[in-house]
């Protein structure tokens, strides 16, 4: 009987043993395993972030300034372009010009002593920001599949300009003074309706550029026989409207000095 009160004893006082240590243990390294994973997750995320960055300043700095090993002579130098460009470049509406254009841009500039205004020769893009948009185009002007660019410059008499057409590595494929002309320029892609060498609109075979005045218009396009541009003029409605009333004049004219003949 005693024997048997004793083991129940022993029992009950089971029950109010703590828990095992083990249990508790595979608590801490549950958390512990979970910190360090969410920390390796934190560190992997922001090496990543950094990696993306770092490369993204690397390809922008390879757009603006080549590796020394690649030489463009229609470019203006790193140094001269950082120099430079906020002189050349006055307004943000000119800062989404590409940076191959802006460095050929700069150093013609440079040659030509643009800024420094010798011998009355100084020109500038326009200050005036509704108007900075219609002094630029871009286009495959010769059609040789390159991206090249037409920009006009203003004299400092604000009443003449010149116009550019250049490559993006700076080579100048057309140059003219306009002489009393303030213009705008667009481009009109190969294949819009344009007048070429006569009245009878046609589809043009390249890129080409609208020159407009006040009073006129004209396209700028590639002659690949000369490989130069020509400049056509671009005739109103009211132009073929008084060319058509002219030539059914001189058919009436033909047709009174037909009847008194016969007569």
């Amino acid at each position: 009987m005693d024997r048997t009160n004793s083991n129940s004893s022993q029992f009950h006082s089971s029950d109010n043993l703590p828990e095992p240590k083990s249990k508790s243990n595979k608590k801490a390294i549950f958390w512990v395993v979970l910190i360090i994973a969410l920390l390796a997750i934190v560190c992997f995320i922001a090496f990543q972030f950094g990696v993306y960055k770092q490369r993204q300043e690397v390809y922008t700095e390879e757009i603006a300034y080549p590796a020394d090993s690649v030489f463009v002579n229609g470019w203006a130098s790193q140094e001269d372009y950082a120099y430079w460009k906020n002189a050349v470049f006055t307004i943000p509406e000119y800062n989404d010009i590409p940076v191959p254009f802006q460095r050929a841009i700069v150093k013609i500039f440079m040659d030509n002593k643009f800024m420094q205004n010798e011998d009355n020769n100084q020109y500038f893009f326009t200050k005036i920001k509704d108007r900075a948009p219609k002094v630029i185009a871009y286009g495959n002007f010769t059609g040789q599949g390159d991206k090249e660019m037409a920009f006009l410059l203003e004299k400092q008499d604000f009443a003449s300009s010149a116009i550019f057409i250049i490559t993006d590595q700076g080579n100048l494929l057309y140059w003219k003074d306009l002489s009393s002309e303030l213009p705008t320029i667009k481009q009109f892609a190969k294949g819009a309706l344009i007048y070429l060498n006569d009245m009878k609109l046609v589809p043009a075979p390249t890129d080409g550029i609208i020159k407009q005045n006040k009073n006129s218009k004209y396209v700028l396009i590639y002659n690949r026989e000369t490989k130069a541009f020509d400049e056509h003029y671009q005739y109103t409605d009211e132009d073929v409207k008084n060319s058509k009333q002219e030539m059914e004049g001189d058919e009436e004219t033909v047709e009174e000095v037909d009847t008194a003949v016969v007569k």
